[in-house]
């Protein structure tokens, strides 16, 4: 494994052109869920960290009510009222001092309420798994539907694994491997980092092709010559990424092997989020999210952010 470790000169960080380090309005689900209370807090924290106001968006319908902390018993005058007062009560959990906040309750299915709520935010947030689904699943269907449709950025919060890393000030860990879809969560992760303060770990995996014929003798010289190649495109895909003009440490890592794992491994220990863009350089066109962003978001020991591609 190749690393390389640099700091570069702070400069304004509100008007670095191409990186949006300020934002202006963050979306977050909301239900009575553990990951969705956990996402709240951790979408309030991120409003401190990059401005903007938070939209807290709740859907339901007259088959899925939302009780806040009450009872569950179905209703059947519930209606708009009923639902505005269970979002007021999830959101009374929540610090949400110097932090601006619009409430919005829809009568809707929740992942088209969401992408609709979020087409022009600057990040989504949503909790690993809601109220439905099977014990154990590491993700739930709202989750799962947004990472393949969002237009926007989008933070998956596990509540039962996130708050053992090192929270706020973890390192982020960003997968690096010369797609479109990869620079964009790089420029994400290189603003995320300068407005946390904290360090950025750029990570890329190459895989050595053995040729039949050559396989006998194992590996040979074009293995250091794929981590050379791929510490070079890291470090260009930092520069056009602006991250000269950034006060941000930054550390390198080449890896022989997986991309999900070594993202994973990277995320194990003291990362407070691990960054992808939804689709790498492998895989079929027209996949909405590639095998290794899935691999992350579904195993992430942090929080899991997916950057979607050009529109």
């Amino acid at each position: 494994m190749s690393r390389q470790a640099w700091t570069v000169a702070p400069t304004d960080r509100r008007v670095l052109p191409g990186i949006v380090v300020v934002m202006e309005r963050i979306v977050v689900g909301v239900d009575e869920s553990p990951s969705a209370l956990t996402a709240i807090r951790w979408a309030v924290r991120e409003c401190r960290h990059r401005g903007g106001r938070l939209s807290a968006v709740m859907a339901w319908t007259y088959l899925g009510q939302h009780h806040g902390t009450g009872d569950d018993v179905f209703r059947p005058e519930y209606g708009e009222r009923d639902a505005a007062a269970a979002l007021d009560e999830i959101l009374a959990q929540v610090d949400l001092d110097g932090v601006e906040v619009e409430r919005q309750v829809v009568c809707g299915l929740p992942v088209p309420t969401l992408l609709e709520a979020s087409a022009d935010a600057d990040l989504l947030v949503v909790g690993a798994r809601g109220m439905g689904g099977f014990r154990g699943l590491l993700l739930g269907s709202v989750s799962q539907q947004c990472a393949h449709h969002t237009t926007v950025p989008l933070a998956i919060v596990r509540h039962d694994s996130w708050v053992a890393q090192a929270g706020d000030d973890g390192e982020i860990v960003v997968g690096v491997d010369g797609s479109k879809p990869s620079q964009l969560a790089l420029e994400w992760a290189l603003a995320e980092a300068a407005a946390r303060g904290t360090r950025l770990v750029a990570v890329h995996a190459h895989r050595p092709v053995l040729l039949p014929e050559a396989a006998a003798f194992g590996p040979h010289g074009d293995v250091l010559d794929l981590a050379a190649e791929g510490e070079a495109m890291v470090r260009g895909a930092l520069t056009d990424a602006g991250a000269d003009e950034l006060g941000v440490a930054i550390d390198v890592r080449v890896v022989s092997g997986s991309a999900a794992a070594a993202l994973l491994d990277a995320a194990a220990d003291t990362a407070s989020m691990v960054v992808v863009g939804s689709r790498g350089r492998g895989g079929f066109r027209g996949v909405l999210l590639g095998s290794v962003s899935q691999q992350v978001v579904h195993h992430a020991p942090c929080v899991a952010i997916v950057v979607p591609g050009p529109r």
